[in-house]
């Protein structure tokens, strides 16, 4: 059962590793870029049209863990807000008609 479980473990570590934000780039003949994709199957698509291109997966940078937020403190406010009392209601009543 144990090594059920590490298996496991390091299938799912596999499928995290393999699904990293990325992209594809095309490029042509020349090593110029050519256009950008989301997908494998967009790849292959352009790839089929162009058997002379190549493409490159690109890997995007990871977000950073910590975010630096500036604040500004304040004095506190202890007096409550002002209520406002707002009119009634003129509606009337919605009352279904079943006899139709």
């Amino acid at each position: 059962m144990l090594s059920m479980k590490t298996n496991l473990s390091k299938v799912k570590d596999a499928l995290i590793q393999s699904d990293a934000p990325h992209y594809f780039e095309i490029k042509n003949e020349d090593s110029e870029r050519y256009c950008h994709c989301g997908s494998m199957r967009d790849v292959e698509r352009i790839i089929a049209m162009h058997p002379t291109f190549t493409y490159e997966k690109v890997y995007l940078p990871h977000p950073p863990k910590t975010v630096d937020v500036p604040h500004i403190s304040v004095a506190p406010d202890w007096e409550l807000p002002m209520q406002q009392i707002l009119p009634e209601s003129e509606l009337e009543p919605f009352i279904p008609n079943y006899h139709d």
